[in-house]
């Protein structure tokens, strides 16, 4: 299914209204997807663009219109690079690296998405983006066209176009067959609830936002509890986005504005 379509169920099974994930899979993906409920949907900045862990299998000799298994095949070859080859090709990525998105993908082109237009057949152009890879590594060798690797690199970072690119640095093809998110920021595959799991448990499978947030804290003192609920201003020397907590209460992610505190992003439950 679809980030979209699991957005979907969560809804329905929670009987939520406010609920969104917290970056997008590939329909041929499975694994970690992070979703916000409630007031915690508005995470999205803050979770969205954490380091991500991928399992993922490169097939060579052929290649699809999507980059993965899903699409239509392409371009066809019996040149099939040595392990060697494969993995020099690979560690030469790992740093920061100019990636073209897959012209199937949800990056927008005047106004549209790139899936949309290659959908219709328009040749889309897209242009480079600045990703990270932090580091790969190789699984197993299933057959002798088949490799599969651990990937852990920056949000905006396409697999698909990894295979592409490493496909064509060995003179051959490549497409992506399987991919599995194993972590995203904090949120480890093991630790995640399937969602058939979640129609018996549901909200018990919840956890507060504040655990997902890397941020340190800042205690409001427990007297200015009263200010703190109606939103009266306060004096603060914060200089970095922090846990604001006032009384044992968790109200939300807070900065200072020109010595005043600020609440950004609001999570107090009310």
């Amino acid at each position: 299914m679809s980030s979209a379509q699991a957005v979907s169920r969560v809804k329905r099974i929670l009987g939520e209204k406010t609920v969104g994930h917290m970056g997008t899979l590939d329909p041929m993906a499975e694994g970690v997807l992070v979703i916000g409920v409630g007031k915690s949907a508005r995470l999205f900045d803050y979770i969205s663009g954490r380091k991500k862990t991928y399992i993922a299998k490169f097939k060579f000799g052929y290649t699809t219109d999507t980059l993965d298994a899903l699409g239509e095949v392409t371009q066809t070859t019996t040149d099939i690079p040595s392990v060697d080859a494969v993995l020099h090709a690979m560690q030469s990525l790992v740093g920061e690296i100019d990636q073209i998105p897959p012209q199937y993908s949800a990056k927008h082109v005047d106004g549209k998405r790139a899936y949309a237009l290659a959908r219709d057949g328009k040749n889309v152009e897209l242009k480079p983006v600045r990703v990270t890879i932090y580091d790969v590594e190789l699984i197993c060798q299933p057959r002798m066209d088949e490799m599969v690797f651990s990937i852990t690199c920056s949000a905006g970072t396409y697999i698909r176009a990894i295979c592409r690119d490493v496909g064509k640095m060995c003179g051959s093809l490549a497409t992506l067959t399987y991919l599995q998110r194993t972590r995203s920021g904090c949120f480890d595959v093991k630790d995640s609830v399937k969602l058939d799991e979640l129609e018996r448990i549901k909200e018990k499978a919840l956890i507060p936002p504040q655990n997902a947030l890397d941020l340190p804290i800042y205690e409001v003192d427990d007297k200015l509890y009263d200010d703190m609920i109606h939103g009266r201003k306060l004096k603060c020397d914060l200089t970095r986005d922090s846990l604001i907590y006032c009384n044992g209460t968790f109200f939300g992610i807070g900065n200072a504005v020109d010595g005043i505190l600020k609440i950004k992003t609001y999570l107090r439950d009310d």
